[in-house]
């Protein structure tokens, strides 16, 4: 369903105009007197230097001019609407370019790509330019919207393009820079860096350099005319330039951001010490009302003393010299790439990501956002955050507020330290995109504005979700500022993860409201008004749905189990009533009638039948076997650390994945028969190694998590552990554990560990099973199917009925939560405020087999509402956050594993389709990604299930 609301007032009145599903176009303001001298927005930033800022001066008030909701197609977190030529281009999830006319709203043309927009498109010369999930690089007429030329790359692209001089530079995955010429796509160069770059270039055109940063944390600086590398800097602290882009200040050094590994309140207690140490305390809820008055009274007085300020920034750059893992802001030198000083500047946002890009203001004055106890913000929700001139020569700040008096909520900007919002310039006007409004600052008189520029849904009412949907199935358009979808019932691209500033074009701004709870899939165009009442709050929609319109949302794709979370729970409490085959409304007694049809005998085969992969000898596997080999060599030629994945906001917790020992052995069953003999002698070398008396695998399931601080780091980030509260991901239970250990013991021949803890694993047939919402039992009914199989190779007739009678009850209980579950349950939550892919994690051949056989089309039904629907980019490594797990920036290496599992071993995806969504690995030695490239290389030979017992 694509939406789209325009027009301007007319005596005819409204024009409706029908686009995809529904598209309406409704008079709602004048057009403009005139055009400012910058009309145009046309990259990431408005330029190649990245300076966040134009001459185009807006003012209030505002009336909404368009709207357009792309609830089908989602908009990737971080994408800006890009301005040129009286068009607004942006790029949707479903691989549509739009070319939409700036004053109407209404589509001029449309272009298909072959994978999804990650990131803003930029526009010059005629031509459009953006990068696509296929992996290449397009440029599109301006005129017709046809394709001009692409340039294919190694992985999904995933950067928004800079254009300078006729020559685009755009980033790759595949970790080199692309020079392209503009005019025909011939590649000018590209130059090779040390990682993936997720970060977008900027343009030095004086200098005569382009700057990148690789995920690797070093920033390179390229010459423009052929790539040759200038310099490239330190490693810098953090995990990841995902999402941002280096700025350039007018004296030449390079600003560069960066998301930290460590979590709000690690960084925030830095600024407790702080005011400890400068002024004792500070006014706040912790203390009573005559105490806060006293400290408020004790405070100003100090504050009334330049040097305070001094002394604060002096604190800070210590402490973050002290401590380099929270540095956020680095500002290198332009000559040699070393950090000029360290910039006294803690973590600007929390939401999920973790900072803000510098702007630089038509005056050549840059302008960040940092944090100091000023008069300017005290006692707001927010009481240190701020914005200053940062002087890149020396790395003083200058407060810009005016610090004689307090600011008030939105005349403060509405600066908030723990949800994402990002700054632009327009003239003399600082603005805040804050989520779900715009607020601004007057530069000269520094005065802040009392209301927004414009407002949107921060979260509904409640039945203001529902309410708006009734709206959008009737055809009506929604009032100003509810052009809102929440999270799960429209393509949801990462919301807040990545917030971008607005667009400034002339008399207008261009606005994607955001946040964790909002699809973030509208985008909403304002035009300075003079009778404009965008600043107002809209009264909450209160409709019902009728009765067709709660059939169409019974019809529609929505993330039920997503719905069903807390903060999303609003919208099924407000509809008519449950969805039969969800979470909400399980079909428990149809479930039950289907499982008593299941007999013994149609269960054994899934007890007994394991499976024998044949190769075909294929030459396209060829590639994967080389990968999949020098994966396995990596792995077992050195010791390695759990991969330590960064925290967030809430939860607060790093996650060590790759933790449990069963996890390796189990990627080692899986590829060993993939392998040629000189590799397999090295891999039985090494699992027996880990067998021995003090190796991870001794003992009767082996240990419960890998020492974390032995071996080499995975990651490419430095991890600096000790800033961290670190959990191990939750493996398998000890019933699980079995399944790997028979499947290495029935792959390589070596039954000897079996044979010897055997007394031990026996009783493990009576051990309770875990909690369902984890991985649905998939790893209990595993690890039952292989006791039985040991009990039988070890000739425990005893052991083999007790393991049979369990197994077929777990595997009817499995089966049960299948029928039960026909149009959710795929997503579960788990600690710590957590979901995940809960019903396909922990699948083995014989667990997809069963799920195959009894409940094929539910999956099929699943996989294209959760993943293909929903999350359609979610095979990216380092994907933005796309699961309910609130305020944090990254998804989970899990869950693309999770669901590369259910398309290999339930829906039986080929080869062909499977090599698609491998995409580059999350670490070096990679667990998952091993696991996939066994199930792309078989997912094409002959699998033949072989009785066991024979």
């Amino acid at each position: 369903m694509k939406i789209q609301f325009t027009s301007r007032r007319s005596p005819a009145g409204c024009r409706i105009v029908l686009a995809g599903l529904l598209a309406l176009g409704i008079a709602i303001s004048q057009p403009a007197e005139g055009r400012a001298a910058e009309d145009s927005w046309p990259m990431l930033a408005r330029d190649a230097a990245r300076s966040g800022g134009t001459t185009a001066e807006i003012r209030p008030p505002f009336s909404r001019k368009w709207y357009r909701l792309f609830s089908d197609e989602g908009l990737m977190a971080g994408v800006q609407p890009v301005v040129a030529d009286e068009c607004v281009f942006v790029g949707t999830l479903t691989g549509v370019l739009y070319a939409i006319d700036a004053d109407s709203g209404r589509d001029r043309w449309t272009f298909r790509a072959g994978g999804a927009v990650l990131h803003t498109c930029a526009a010059g010369g005629g031509l459009v330019f953006f990068g696509s999930a296929d992996g290449k690089i397009y440029a599109v007429r301006i005129a017709d919207g046809g394709l001009a030329w692409t340039v294919p790359t190694g992985a999904a692209v995933w950067n928004a393009p800079a254009i300078h001089a006729g020559t685009v530079f755009v980033g790759g995955r595949d970790g080199r820079l692309y020079a392209i010429r503009a005019a025909d796509g011939s590649v000018l160069w590209t130059a090779a860096t040390g990682g993936p770059l997720l970060c977008s270039p900027a343009v030095d055109a004086a200098a005569g350099r382009v700057y990148v940063g690789g995920e690797d944390m070093h920033v390179y600086a390229l010459a423009m005319d052929d790539g040759r590398q200038v310099w490239r800097s330190d490693k810098l602290p953090g995990v990841s330039m995902r999402g941002y882009h280096p700025v350039i200040a007018p004296d030449g050094a390079v600003l560069v951001t960066v998301t930290p590994a460590a979590s709000l309140d690690c960084i925030a207690q830095i600024l407790l010490d702080m005011v400890k140490e400068i002024f004792g305390d500070f006014s706040s809820w912790r203390h009573t009302q005559d105490e806060n008055a006293r400290w408020r009274t004790s405070n100003f007085e100090l504050l009334k003393n330049p040097d305070t300020h001094g002394r604060q920034l002096a604190y800070l750059r210590r402490r973050l010299q002290q401590e380099p893992g929270l540095q956020t802001l680095f500002v290198l030198d332009a000559a040699t790439g070393k950090q000029r000083f360290t910039a006294p500047i803690v973590y600007s946002e929390s939401m999920n990501g973790t900072a803000a890009p510098a702007v630089v203001a038509p005056d050549g004055r840059v302008i960040v956002k940092y944090q100091a106890l000023l008069r300017s913000r005290y006692e707001h929700y927010s009481p240190f955050l701020n914005v200053g001139y940062l002087d890149t020569a020396t790395g003083e700040i200058t407060p810009i507020m005016d610090q004689s008096r307090t600011y008030g909520w939105h005349d403060s900007l509405l600066l908030v330290h723990d949800e994402q919002s990002q700054l632009s310039v327009a003239g003399r006007i600082l603005l805040n995109t804050h989520q779900d409004n715009v607020n601004a600052l007057d530069l000269d008189t520094l005065q802040g504005y009392p209301e927004p520029f414009c407002r949107n849904v921060h979260e509904p009412q409640p039945g203001e979700a529902v309410a708006i949907w009734s709206r959008v199935l009737r055809g009506e358009p929604l009032p100003a500022g509810k052009e809102w979808l929440a999270r799960g019932t429209a393509v949801y691209g990462g919301g807040s993860v990545i917030d971008v500033p607005v667009s400034v074009a002339g008399d207008s701004f261009y606005f994607i409201p955001t946040h964790e709870m909002n699809a973030g899939a509208a985008v909403v165009a304002y035009r300075m008004d003079a009778g404009g009442r965008a600043h107002q709050a809209g009264q909450p929609l209160s409709e019902t749905l009728i009765d067709d319109q709660w059939q169409a949302v019974q019809r529609r794709p929505w993330d039920w189990d997503s719905l069903a979370m807390p903060r999303l729970d609003h919208v099924p409490k407000a509809l008519p009533g449950a969805v039969p085959g969800t979470r909400q409304q399980p079909l428990a007694e149809e479930a039950a009638r289907a499982v008593a049809r299941i007999s013994d005998a149609d269960l054994d085969p899934f007890l007994w039948e394991a499976a024998r992969v044949r190769g075909t000898g294929n030459a396209s596997g060829a590639p994967l076997r080389e990968a999949l080999s020098s994966g396995v060599s990596e792995l077992i030629r050195q010791a390695w650390r759990p991969l330590v994945f960064p925290a967030g906001k809430h939860p607060e917790e790093a996650y060590r994945f790759f933790s449990d020992p069963t996890e390796t052995l189990l990627t080692l069953a899986r590829a060993y028969p993939h392998l040629e003999p000189g590799l397999q002698g090295e891999v039985l070398r090494f699992v027996a190694a880990w067998a021995a008396a003090d190796g991870p695998l001794a003992g009767p399931t082996g240990r419960r998590a890998l020492a974390g601080d032995a071996g080499e780091i995975r990651s490419a980030y430095d991890v600096p552990e000790r800033l961290l509260r670190v959990v191990d991901d939750f493996g398998r239970s000890e019933v699980a554990r079995l399944y790997p250990l028979w499947l290495w013991a029935r792959t390589s021949g070596d039954w000897s560990k079996l044979e010897r803890d055997w007394p031990q694993l026996r009783p493990l047939a009576d051990h309770s099973p875990n909690t369902i919402d984890e991985d649905c039992r998939n790893g209990y009914v595993a690890g039952l199917i292989a006791y039985g199989r040991i009990a039988h190779r070890l000739r425990d007739q005893e052991a083999v009925q007790h393991g049979l009678a369990a197994a077929r009850r777990a595997m009817r209980e499995r089966l049960a939560y299948e029928f039960a579950h026909t149009r959710g349950g795929v997503i579960t939550r788990v600690p710590v405020g957590r979901s995940v892919f809960g019903r396909w994690r922990h699948l083995t051949p014989e667990v997809g087999r069963l799920l195959q056989v009894h409940a094929e089309a539910t999956h099929r039904h699943l996989m294209a509402v959760y993943v293909d629907y929903h999350r359609p980019t979610w095979w990216l490594s380092w994907n933005v956050e796309l699961m309910v797990r609130n305020e944090t920036p990254f998804s989970f290496p899990t869950m693309s594993a999770e669901i590369f599992d259910a398309r290999a071993l339930i829906l039986r995806e080929p080869q062909k389709q499977l090599a698609t969504y491998l995409d580059l690995p999350w670490c070096r030695a990679d667990l998952f990604y091993l696991q996939k490239l066994v199930a792309c290389l078989e997912a094409d030979d002959e699998t033949v299930w072989e009785d066991v017992r024979d």
